[in-house]
């Protein structure tokens, strides 16, 4: 079993090592200043939804934790929280699955300003296993703490 889930846990944890935001003190430096934030959740594998982990559980779950923290929630800000989720399973067995939240924020590019985009300046992740039957709950619970992570970075930044 073991042989066949190290494989799938390498595989989710690529995105891992490849991303360029974080949480460090550069990174939580671009959440100064920040006053709104949409929230978006990237779709979601039809599998996941049909063990109850829908968008917009996730999104309410987000925006309510944000809200909480201090944070305003607006859908039409620039600004948004983004939450990408990945997940492999084999035939059986427990899901293995990587959770992402970021913050995204307009950039221009120093070399032809007429170039804008969106780019994630902060994130954190957290990879888990889950059984079938928790799933759903573990998901919850995987993005309450990353929301809860957010808020911490984003008060560090915008201390009272």
């Amino acid at each position: 079993m073991l042989s066949r889930i190290a494989p799938l846990l390498a595989v989710l944890a690529l995105p891992l090592a490849m991303k360029a935001a974080g949480d460090a003190p550069l990174d939580r430096a671009t959440l100064r200043g920040l006053h709104t934030v949409g929230v978006v959740v990237d779709p979601l594998d039809p599998e996941l939804i049909r063990q109850g982990v829908t968008e917009d559980i996730l999104k309410t779950r987000i925006e309510g934790r944000l809200r909480d923290g201090g944070i305003a929630v607006d859908k039409s800000a620039t600004e948004f929280v983004g939450l990408r989720v990945m997940h492999v399973r084999a035939s059986r067995g427990p899901y293995a699955l990587c959770l992402s939240i970021g913050v995204y924020q307009p950039v221009l590019l120093v070399r032809d300003k007429a170039v804008k985009t969106a780019t994630e300046t902060w994130a954190v992740e957290t990879v888990l296993m889950a059984d079938p039957r928790v799933v759903g709950r573990e998901s919850l619970h995987s993005v309450d703490e990353l929301a809860t992570r957010l808020v911490e970075a984003y008060r560090q930044a915008n201390p009272k």
